[in-house]
């Protein structure tokens, strides 16, 4: 876990609202039907201005509240133009990562995450652009915006 900050950053795709009481549930969670449909519609060739970048993104933003809130989710990838993105911008990120098989490594690491806030008072969770990006197969790295 290391401490950075994000310059700028644009991602495009598609996105849902949920919260993580519907997540919990396998009959209500958006998440997992959202990457499916990414891939099934392909996406990712229909996006346009693409970076050349290589990572896939989950991207948490427009939070409610708190962990209990409504947020929007969206899959993607960079983007070099601001239309149609989510543009983050000039953000402090706590870094987490994980090595493991996907989806579960996912969930195992955002368990790690909601349990270090719970534990820890040196960083406090912005609740303003949190994002997963996916640098291999089996790693991820989701960051976190603090304040």
């Amino acid at each position: 876990m290391k401490v950075t900050r994000i310059k700028k950053l644009m991602i495009s795709g598609i996105s849902a609202v949920t919260n993580n009481e519907f997540e919990m549930s396998e009959e209500n969670g958006k998440i997992a039907q959202l990457w499916e449909e990414y891939f099934a519609k392909d996406i990712y060739k229909t996006t346009f201005n693409k970076a050349n970048s290589d990572f896939m993104y989950g991207v948490y933003s427009d939070y409610e509240s708190d962990v209990t809130g409504n947020y929007k989710i969206t899959v993607g990838v960079e983007v070099t133009k601001p239309k149609n993105a989510i543009v983050i911008e000039d953000k402090k990120y706590l870094i987490f990562s994980k090595k493991g098989e996907l989806p579960l490594v996912v969930v195992e690491l955002w368990e790690e995450i909601w349990d270090y806030f719970e534990k820890n008072s040196e960083y406090e969770r912005a609740f303003e652009i949190d994002f997963e990006k996916y640098a291999k197969e089996d790693e991820i790295e989701i960051y976190v915006s603090i304040k």
